[in-house]
């Protein structure tokens, strides 16, 4: 019993000192859950969206429908479109914009271009290529090639797993 308890506190401690850093306490965020954009009209929105960028719709609470669309891009993140954008506002989309990424660049920009819309081919700041597409809002979307990244835990957390197994195996 002793050994469990031992076990249970060094656990504890490792795993609360994987949340702190430098002497400040870490909020723990994981992933980005959705980013919300005001848009004019919805309904020249969502065929940006789900038609030239290939998003899935996402179902939207009733109460929210009529003036909201949600799309899925993945890692259960998503792209919410909320509509009630006034002119006054409009510039923010200006400084806005969002980095989706693809699987092939090539063939993305060829669906684009097949689909009539302008994109722009650049390298961005790390110098690899990006495409730059804007919804009909103008706000600004980045798309970069690229695959998805399976986060391994820290030195901590792999001590802690290892140290649960070694106190809770029984042989």
């Amino acid at each position: 019993m002793k050994q469990l308890f031992t076990g249970l506190l060094i656990f504890t401690i490792l795993q609360v000192s994987a949340h702190v850093t430098q002497g400040q306490t870490r909020l723990g965020v994981v992933r980005c859950n959705y980013v919300a954009l005001s848009v004019k009209d919805l309904t020249a929105s969502l065929p940006f969206y789900s038609n030239v960028l290939g998003l899935n719709v996402v179902a939207v609470p009733a109460a929210l429908a009529a003036s909201q669309a949600w799309f899925d891009v993945g890692g259960g993140q998503q792209i919410r479109l909320v509509e009630g954008r006034s002119e006054t506002n409009s510039a923010k989309s200006e400084n806005t914009s969002i980095s989706l990424m693809v699987s092939s660049l090539r063939l993305a920009e060829q669906q684009l271009r097949q689909r009539n819309v302008s994109v722009s081919r650049q390298n961005g700041p790390s110098g690899k290529p990006i495409l730059l597409v804007n919804d009909p809002d103008g706000y600004q979307i980045e798309l970069s090639e690229g695959k998805i990244k399976t986060e391994s835990p820290g030195f901590l957390q792999s001590a802690a797993k290892t140290l649960w197994k070694s106190i809770t195996t029984v042989e």
